[in-house]
């Protein structure tokens, strides 16, 4: 006749005790969907999924917009069914086993003379189904809800933080529902197929504080972190665990480490920097490190632009309207 105290809860988390309870089984039928009651072999059945690896990686606790590690969560395999588990591994080794195939392949059609074409033909492949395999994993956890108005699984990032949730959908990656494996691959095959068929550009990872490769011949437009509203690095984690794991063999210089790197990140995040007034600092010198710098590199006929979201409230007076956001 009580509520449960949310403190204890959180306590019962750190402790292992909470758990998972089949609730239903969503079913298709030839007159449509069926909701059926819980079904105790089932359950055994999905208790019994033994992954063969998984991303024990711890994540950092204390990460902006993370949430479940108050209830005891803390690896990123945390987030995962066993049987979850098993699907993204085996799609992972899948893709490296594909891969090998796919230079294989390219070797007999360009011929053992093009090693280096073959070479990048299946590094592009691998991109794709590495894409493919980020998608899956957003759809294949314990935070996706059951969509209500939709009658689908919701993916875990309605917004840009990892939320605890207390009821999940288990769905059944192979079958044709939505988050499974072939429309994944069919949404990156949309994209790639709309892509321009001759390089427009190319992306480099850089640090906006060491500007020395801008130059004057660039156009500059940026849209920069927004303090402490992003975890960037942090949550760019539950995708790379599985992403090193499937293309380390075909990008080892970009899956060196174990995680993604954080320490030059320059978001204010108060648990990594020591306190609140030090993450401050620490933004502000590296925003304006790299603001006078991107002035310095740029040239001084042509504007840089800079995009910044600031929810605001103005306020209406006798001189006029004013507001503080940017």
């Amino acid at each position: 006749g009580a509520p449960i105290a949310g403190p204890y809860i959180m306590a019962e988390g750190r402790k292992g005790a909470l758990g998972a309870k089949l609730m239903a089984m969503v079913a298709e039928s030839e007159t449509g969907r069926v909701y059926l009651p819980p079904n105790s072999d089932l359950e055994r059945l999905a208790r019994h999924a033994q992954p063969e690896w998984q991303p024990d990686e711890e994540f950092f606790q204390q990460a902006l917009g993370f949430r479940v590690g108050n209830y005891g969560l803390t690896q990123w395999s945390d987030l995962f069914t066993s049987r979850q588990l098993v699907a993204m591994s085996t799609f992972s080794d899948v893709i490296t086993e594909a891969i090998a195939k796919v230079r294989l392949d390219a070797a007999a059609v360009f011929g053992e003379s093009a090693v280096e074409h073959s070479r990048e033909y299946s590094r592009a492949v691998a991109l794709y189904l590495g894409c493919a395999l980020s998608r899956l994993a957003t759809y294949n956890n314990t935070i996706c809800v059951w969509n209500m108005r939709g009658g689908s699984v919701a993916q875990i990032f309605g917004r840009q933080t990892i939320s605890m949730s207390w009821d999940f959908i288990e769905i059944n990656p192979l079958e044709k529902v939505s988050g499974n494996w072939t429309g994944a691959i069919e949404w990156i095959a949309d994209v790639v197929q709309s892509l321009p068929s001759t390089p427009s550009g190319y992306a480099v990872q850089l640090d906006a504080i060491s500007y020395e490769d801008i130059n004057d011949e660039f156009v500059i437009s940026t849209d920069p972190p927004y303090y402490d509203n992003i975890g960037y690095a942090d949550l760019s984690d539950f995708f790379y665990v599985w992403l090193r794991r499937a293309l380390k063999p075909s990008y080892p210089d970009l899956f060196e480490t174990i995680a993604v790197p954080k320490d030059t990140e320059l978001v204010a995040t108060p648990a990594r920097h020591g306190g609140k007034v030090a993450a401050e600092e620490f933004f502000l010198d590296g925003m304006t490190q790299a603001m006078q710098g991107l002035s310095k590199a740029s040239h001084p006929s042509f504007p840089i632009t800079i995009y910044y979201a600031f929810k605001q409230s103005e306020t209406d007076s006798k001189e006029g309207t004013s507001s503080t956001g940017w």
